[in-house]
């Protein structure tokens, strides 16, 4: 089944914007460890760009689904232009501060929310439901590859060449996906004003949705956990690159492009996965492969082996995004998807920042393998609690749902 000219537009232009996320992914961590190597301050950067979830997650689910989504898409990518511009144009004139940096992940992370929520609820307005694993495997993918195995490369080698030569490039990046989002921005449909809406009415729909629906909710906690363990991971890493492998600086984006291998792998065999096992086996296989490759860290510091691990951690987490993902874009109604979405991103992510902080504050009273042990047992232990709750929601949940479980479910 054909995904549509309007997906591919779209597809585009997240491709673009991932691929400047990329480049300044690679890149931001070196900015914040050529200013200090004080392993609380540099992890402060990860866990700024979080913060937006825990003010505005929520707020911007209700708008999701009052707005269009691909307005909200395009409108977000061009104030997100600005504010990378300008901070590109203070670090090419070497006025780049600690606290300007963090003011500037702040203020884009304040933004994701709107612009994240919008990009997963519109693959159902330009999408046929038969086709949506592959076309979140095929957004997966792009991320992946963009975002993770060229990105980073390309933004720390051009951080050595110039620290605002990658800013400059993730600004230009959110200027052209906004460009052609706006292009297709009528693909999705104008939302229905309902004349009594009320936001707090709106956001209790979303909320009661999400915590009456036993299987969404016991993913969504067990995502809370995971991504707390994902934001630790990061938020330390390009230390642990530099003074516990002893790599290059070009080590960092090295190591997230292996990690990126692993995905794009679980990216296109997700889908097959999907069709051959039942949700509870992809949903806990892909948490134990994550949970096993993040103690390795942790355990195993030489390089070839902590290559192996990422690609593991790549495609765990590749495969649980796909597969969870679409079962809650089959799951819940489109009229309360972006509401939906927003409360179980936004507990999810607000893991996010007690996470990094938390790894970071850990590495400074221990050392920087710690932390890696310590968040892999932790997913685990919520994998093994979670499990059998899965298996018996997704056994009473709706006939699709059982029978993915079954493996019959495309």
């Amino acid at each position: 089944m054909k995904l549509g000219r309007s997906y591919w537009i779209l597809w585009t232009a997240g491709a673009v914007s991932f691929a400047g996320d990329g480049i300044m992914f690679g890149a931001l961590p070196l900015l914040a460890a050529s200013i200090t190597r004080d392993p609380r301050i540099v992890s402060l950067s990860e866990a700024a760009g979080n913060v937006g979830w825990l003010l505005l997650g929520l707020i911007s689910g209700v708008m999701v689904d009052r707005w269009r989504r691909t307005s909200t898409m395009w409108i977000v990518d061009a104030v997100r232009a600005v504010l990378a511009g300008v901070f590109a144009a203070a670090v090419l004139s070497g006025l780049v501060t600690i606290p300007l940096l963090l003011v500037t992940a702040f203020l884009l992370g304040m933004l994701a929310p709107f612009f994240d929520n919008a990009a997963s609820v519109v693959v159902i307005d330009v999408v046929a439901p038969a086709a949506l694993e592959r076309a979140n495997g095929y957004n997966q993918a792009s991320l992946l590859l963009l975002s993770n195995l060229i990105g980073p490369p390309l933004g720390a080698a051009l951080f050595v060449l110039s620290h605002g030569l990658p800013m400059l490039l993730n600004a230009i990046s959110f200027a052209l996906a906004a460009l052609l989002v706006w292009t297709v921005r009528r693909a999705a449909p104008a939302r229905v004003r309902a004349p009594d809406r009320h936001l707090g009415r709106e956001l209790r729909e979303g909320l009661v949705y999400l915590w009456q629906h036993k299987l969404l909710r016991t993913l969504c906690l067990l995502l809370t956990v995971v991504n707390g363990v994902g934001a630790g991971i990061i938020s330390i890493l390009v230390l642990y690159v530099l003074e516990v492998l002893h790599l290059p600086a070009q080590g960092f984006g090295w190591l997230v492009a292996i990690y990126a291998v692993g995905g794009v792998a679980g990216a296109f065999l997700a889908p097959r996965l999907s069709r051959r096992f039942g949700i509870t086996v992809n949903l806990v296989g892909a948490m134990v492969i994550g949970s096993v490759a993040t103690i390795v860290f942790g355990l195993v510091p030489v390089f070839a082996v902590v290559a192996g691990a990422s690609i593991m951690l790549g495609f765990g987490g590749t495969w649980w995004n796909v597969v969870s993902i679409t079962l809650r874009q089959r799951i819940v109604p489109a009229e309360l998807l972006g509401r939906v979405t927003a409360v179980y991103r936004m507990v999810a992510f607000c893991a996010a920042p007690v996470g990094a902080v938390g790894a970071g504050f850990l590495a400074h009273t221990t050392n920087l393998r710690t932390p890696y042990f310590a968040l892999g047992v932790l997913q685990l232990v919520a994998t093994a609690v979670s499990a059998p709750l899965i298996r018996r929601e997704v056994r009473a949940s709706a006939p699709t749902t059982a029978a993915a479980e079954a493996g019959t479910a495309s």
